[in-house]
């Protein structure tokens, strides 16, 4: 016969564990209380210890009590992905998030009230069972939402909290084996749940916190290879992109602004920069949706880079041409020249092609303005 811990201390160890990580999530928060996401992850830390000592004291049978201590359990899942999407600048519920807290209170209840109500066997494994699908269905949605949802930034943090969460389902259906060997009742369920609790809360925990550093260090990253005015890579992250642009057909495409100075000179600097914002945003979006890069090089010079096998480089550069012709503001009537040219077979990164571009860029200026050269 197998030895197992106790696990009334095993809970009182999830309880304070869970509880100890809700007051450092507190603490973070009362440090910066607009990091609004650390109340929805100290909530559900310390409700799931509130659960657990109110388990402790609740008999087994009072379904009354335990139903909405299995909603309530679960929804200490459901608030760590509700924070999770705070912080990635959504509502943090929506209306699935009901399913899980529905899931784990129906699968402990249901089949408990159909034996109190004569229509399933007293032996019945069934209560048993659906408490630990109930908890395992809760579970999956939470965890695969961290784990597989589409967060504007995916950090490993969202990785490692969703797979935490995941990891309790082994324990959950091993109970239900348990149901049929040497395990049996509503104490298998909980001693599998709080032997898994003392390795996973930690982590699940540790993985929330590394959310926002993560995504704090991703931001410091990008602003460091960014033009703040315009949104275009900077040259460091001209630097950064090269291997993405290492292919032969790789076509660089020069641009400038035309007569940038006289635009500065005659309607301000304000006006100019209006122009270089209005260029990066409208630019920077043909380029990603094409599957390319661009780039500021210096005062009003950028570059875009586009894949091989992209889109035609002589009709994307006639379509943004044409594009920012149509969102210049009348009163300044800017226009852009460019030059073309690609990435040829032999060598080992742009530079080449962008000098040869630069070069095509020059001779459309010398053609006047608003000329594509290749």
């Amino acid at each position: 016969m197998p030895i197992f811990p106790d696990v009334d201390t095993l809970r009182l160890c999830s309880m304070l564990t869970s509880t100890a990580f809700g007051l450092v999530f507190c603490a973070l928060w009362l440090r910066d209380r607009t990091e609004g996401h650390l109340l929805f992850w100290a909530a559900g830390s310390l409700l799931y210890g509130a659960v657990m000592f109110s388990f402790s004291l609740t008999p087994p049978n009072a379904v009354a009590v335990t139903m909405p201590l299995f909603a309530l359990l679960s929804l200490c899942n459901v608030l760590p992905l509700a924070g999770a999407r705070r912080l990635d600048g959504r509502p943090p519920f929506a209306w699935w998030m009901l399913i899980p807290i529905v899931a784990a209170g129906a699968g402990h209840g249901l089949p408990r009230l159909a034996v109190a109500q004569g229509w399933l066997p007293a032996a019945s494994l069934l209560p048993n069972i659906g408490d630990a699908l109930g908890l395992s269905l809760s579970i999956a949605i939470n965890g695969g939402m961290l784990l597989w949802g589409r967060w504007t930034v995916r950090t490993a943090g969202h990785r490692i909290a969703g797979a935490g969460l995941l990891a309790y389902i082994p324990g959950f259906l091993l109970s239900i084996a348990g149901e049929y060997h040497v395990l049996r009742g509503m104490e298998s369920l909980a001693l599998l749940a709080m032997l898994s609790d003392q390795a996973l809360l930690g982590i699940i925990n540790l993985g929330l916190l590394a959310i926002p550093v993560e995504r704090a260090e991703r931001q410091l990253r990008q602003a460091a290879l960014r033009d703040p005015l315009t949104g275009a890579w900077n040259r460091a992250g001209l630097e950064a992109q090269k291997p993405r642009f290492l292919t032969p057909g790789v076509a660089a495409i020069a641009i400038d602004i035309d007569h940038f100075k006289a635009i500065n000179d005659r309607h301000g600097h304000a006006a100019g920069d209006a122009v270089l914002a209005l260029f990066g945003r409208e630019a920077g979006r043909l380029s990603q949706a094409g599957g390319g890069e661009l780039f500021r090089l210096g005062g009003d010079e950028f570059a875009i880079l586009l894949p091989a096998g992209g889109p035609d480089p002589g009709r994307f550069a006639e379509r943004l041409r044409a594009h920012l012709q149509s969102h210049a503001d009348d009163a300044v009537g800017w226009t852009v020249s460019m030059g073309m040219a690609s990435v040829l077979d032999g060598e080992r990164d742009v530079d080449a092609a962008l000098h040869r571009a630069d070069g095509s860029l020059y001779q459309a200026k010398a053609e006047g303005r608003g000329i594509i050269a290749a």
